[in-house]
């Protein structure tokens, strides 16, 4: 009888907890989450997660998944869950040892800033995967986890490439601004020099100047600040002869970035004013 009380109570224990557990998804589903571009896109995809998980029973790490997705729809700093964490297969270790390693490289490269969503996805695949490979019996879900870590991690190390710089076409002349500033630095200064001199030459022109932003600050912001950058330009050139009548300002702020980028990005080279002659 005592053996037959004390098996009645372990199966006690464990109904509890498992009625316990799974109460997260809906809290998380409350929540509308705040911050960065990439802590919002962390938040809703631990959400998925969460759902998915509960969705198959599993409700221990659906409730894990809907606490990760609360504390980063907070704003809070939320690591790729750590190899030692769960109890990997041995052989599987060092792959995800290597896999994080490489995500967290990435993510002290400021990956999140560059590329806000697939740093998100490749954080939330990692997790997916660990869990996965931890349960160790569902090969299809394993291989959806590992292979779309793997396309996110792709399209991230793209993005933190080192980009060309931008080379003006024929024709056109380019000069760059300083981080939120319209005034024209030295070296503007000298290529507007070249921009008067060749206007000299072809005579009667017009001239078209066209600002634009990166990607940091509102869109409304930044279409302003791109015109201030081309009436600046402007000031310049007819300061140097040429008349104002014959020039013409445009603001097209974040439009047309020579270095495409995610939201609120300090791009040097889309921070700039495009200067074309037309007759």
């Amino acid at each position: 009888m005592k053996g037959f009380w004390k098996i009645s109570v372990i199966a006690l224990a464990a109904v509890t907890v498992t009625a316990c557990a799974g109460t997260k998804l809906q809290d998380a589903r409350k929540m509308e989450p705040t911050g960065s571009p990439y802590n919002v896109e962390l938040s809703r995809g631990y959400l998925e997660l969460s759902r998915l998980e509960y969705s198959e029973g599993d409700y221990v790490d659906s409730d894990f998944f809907a606490e990760r997705s609360m504390a980063t729809g907070r704003g809070q700093n939320v690591a790729p869950q750590e190899v030692g964490a769960r109890h990997e297969p041995a052989d599987k270790v060092g792959e995800l040892t290597s896999a994080r390693q490489r995500l967290v490289a990435a993510q002290g490269n400021n990956a999140a800033a560059v590329a806000p969503s697939d740093t998100a996805r490749a954080q939330v695949m990692f997790d997916c995967w660990m869990q996965e490979q931890e349960e160790n019996f569902q090969p299809d879900d394993i291989a959806a986890c590992h292979n779309g870590f793997e396309q996110a991690m792709r399209r991230v190390e793209s993005a933190m490439m080192p980009k060309p710089v931008a080379m003006p076409m024929p024709g056109e002349y380019l000069v760059f601004f300083d981080w939120n500033k319209a005034n024209v630095t030295p070296e503007a200064a000298s290529i507007l020099d070249s921009v008067v001199a060749a206007a000299e030459k072809m005579g009667d022109t017009k001239v078209v100047a066209t600002g634009y932003t990166d990607t940091s600050g509102s869109a409304a912001y930044n279409v302003g600040l791109s015109v201030r950058r081309a009436e600046a330009v402007k000031e310049v050139l007819t300061s140097e002869g040429i008349p104002a009548q014959n020039i013409t300002t445009i603001g097209r702020g974040e439009e047309d970035p020579l270095v495409p980028t995610g939201d609120d990005v300090r791009e040097p080279q889309n921070r700039r004013v495009q200067i074309q002659f037309e007759k």
